[in-house]
């Protein structure tokens, strides 16, 4: 398995890889698009391991000094493999069994379990915020589009449901937001600005079932 950085069983160094990779997750998703998510029961650790295989040859790229241009492309199927097995523990606590569905017109789906109960009492609330009312582990569904060029990810929602109920985007924000805070960036991603990709990722390529790095 890859060493992203030293000292790998310090707190510090894992909220800093579960950080980076949320954005290049984050940078690959956002909701109920064309396609279908891969059925869980067909993915194996086998596809996981195909992923990380990639996983490695990206982080080899970005050290690569030549000017040489490289792509490496990330099938759907190996992307929801690796976050069932052999990423699983890189997700932030609260997080669990996330899938991506990449389909048409840069479309894409991600749906998650999330932990409620701690991002609603991160904070008081009022009356009028829907987090005040949900809580436990709920199903959650974001759908958009991704578009990326010059080493940045743009990410358009369309839609954010909870338990199958539509929510106001500004819901989305805050749960993205939770999830995707560091030290370095503790307020997490903001969706409606610019996402820097990294390991000097210049572009995200997306086709239904597939994404392409271009490094």
């Amino acid at each position: 398995m890859t060493v992203w950085c030293a000292g790998p069983t310090e707190p510090a160094c894992r909220r800093r890889r579960r950080g980076r990779t949320a954005a290049v997750l984050l940078a690959l998703a956002l909701a109920q698009a064309a396609g279908t998510a891969q059925s869980p029961d067909t993915l194996t650790s086998a596809l996981g391991a195909q992923l990380q295989q990639k996983i490695d040859t990206i982080l080899r790229h970005a050290g690569d000094a030549s000017p040489a241009t490289h792509r490496t492309t990330l099938l759907e199927p190996e992307i929801n493999a690796y976050l069932r097995f052999q990423g699983a523990a890189l997700l932030p606590e609260g997080l669990t069994d996330p899938t991506i569905s990449i389909g048409d017109a840069h479309a894409v789906t991600v749906k998650a379990i999330l932990d409620l109960d701690a991002i609603r009492d991160q904070r008081a609330r009022n009356w009028l915020d829907p987090l005040q009312y949900l809580g436990g582990q709920m199903p959650v569904t974001a759908r958009g589009t991704v578009s990326s060029a010059n080493g940045a990810a743009q990410i358009a929602v369309e839609q954010i449901t909870i338990s199958g109920v539509p929510m106001p985007v500004a819901v989305l924000q805050e749960l993205v937001g939770y999830y995707t805070r560091t030290p370095d960036q503790p307020q997490g991603t903001r969706l409606d600005q610019p996402i820097p990709l990294p390991y000097r990722i210049s572009e995200l390529r997306l086709a239904p079932g597939e994404a392409v790095v271009v490094q």
